[in-house]
């Protein structure tokens, strides 16, 4: 069945940041019935219940409180979350959940002992265009841009698992290549759609920030790996484009993480990428994840993220790892962050291509490692 959305009924209900590429006089119609959600398809529905979830982000980053018998507009989606749910897209417009407060509704499989039982959903119907189609996030991605020849560097930051620090890593790193003058281009390229985790880049002064949602996607698990792979090409494409200086990309969860472990032994993840710094939590978890990183043959040059906050941490990681350990003065600080930089890639030598590939150059010192000894 197919309704018209009056616009101030549209205009009411609180949208969800994965919504955010979606023009709301794109919004026209709701359809409802015996209908299947698509992971990305956006949802009109009302707060039942309040539980984990009481605000929603919306685009513009502000966190929207929730009231019961609200309205909102979130997107349907999988996700994967250790520290909170694991979901999946609904095969029907029955009772669902606000799993994460970007605005993702999803069936909770199973939740993390740490968190509440999600905000509970009752959908109205999905969002249609005026013809009565579902609108979908992938309808609203960018548009591929033709490869640059000279792409600046790119960094990856990987991490043990969620809340290693990643996020906060390439904040601080982004800062101090923004002081330094470097136009520091910044990409989440897996995880679930998060208005934090895009408008802390902007705030730290990203040239530009992109992440999977401009890509069209709301979350990436159980995403196949050749659209992960686009996403992430694609991405550092627009970014590459747009004149950044240095290109840092944040890839989500845990070395263990489905997409994750695909996505970094793919040709495309290791050609592209110059150098990694690994985030952790504590020295053991650094050790073992540097360890698994260079089997694989990942140009790890550095160790940073939680772990920083300890002095005894951080010279046991250290010693384990025999890397430098970035310390969040170290990121942000313009010299150091130009350091690190030329410690993924040779100064600002970059890589171009050739019909065969690109032409690999050597990674150079970062901080002498017996200059973080203890």
């Amino acid at each position: 069945m197919v309704s018209k959305l009056p616009a101030d009924r549209r205009d009411a209900a609180k949208p969800g940041f994965t919504t955010r590429r979606v023009p709301p006089a794109a919004m026209q119609t709701l359809l409802s019935g015996a209908l299947r959600p698509r992971s990305g398809d956006l949802v009109l529905a009302v707060v039942e219940r309040l539980g984990q979830h009481t605000r929603v982000e919306l685009p513009t980053g502000r966190k929207a409180r929730l009231m019961v018998g609200d309205e909102i507009i979130v997107t349907y989606a999988d996700r994967y979350a250790p520290d909170q749910y694991e979901s999946h897209v609904p095969r029907h417009l029955g009772i669902t959940e606000l799993v994460a407060s970007g605005g993702i509704a999803s069936h909770v499989l199973s939740k993390s002992s740490a968190v509440r039982s999600a905000t509970r959903l009752r959908p109205i119907g999905l969002i249609g265009d005026e013809n009565g189609r579902a609108l979908n996030v992938a309808d609203f991605a960018l548009k591929p841009v033709t490869p640059v020849l000279d792409r600046p560097p790119v960094i990856a930051v990987i991490g043990t698992s969620m809340n290693s620090g990643k996020t906060t890593t390439i904040t601080h790193l982004a800062h101090g290549l923004h002081l330094a003058g470097k136009q520091p281009g910044v990409t989440k390229v897996t995880g679930t759609g998060s208005g934090n985790d895009f408008w802390v880049q902007v705030d730290a002064g990203a040239h530009r920030m992109l992440d999977f949602t401009d890509a069209g996607f709301a979350s990436t698990y159980r995403v196949p790996m050749h659209h992960v792979e686009r996403i992430f090409s694609e991405l550092l494409d627009h970014l590459a484009a747009s004149q950044s200086g240095a290109i840092l990309v944040e890839v989500a969860d845990g070395l263990y993480q489905q997409e994750t472990a695909q996505l970094i032994d793919s040709p495309v993840f290791r050609e592209a990428v110059d150098g990694v710094i690994f985030a952790a939590g504590e020295a053991m978890g650094a050790a073992q994840g540097v360890s698994h990183l260079r089997s694989m043959g990942l140009p790890v040059f550095a160790v940073s993220g939680r772990l920083t906050s300890s002095p005894l941490a951080t010279r046991e990681a250290k010693v384990a790892c025999e890397l430098p350990v970035l310390t969040l003065d170290e990121l942000h600080t313009p010299e150091h962050a130009l350091r690190i930089l030329a410690g993924a890639r040779s100064g600002d030598v970059k890589r171009r291509r050739t019909p065969a590939g690109r032409e690999a150059h050597p990674l150079t010192p970062l901080f002498p490692v017996e200059a973080h000894a203890s």
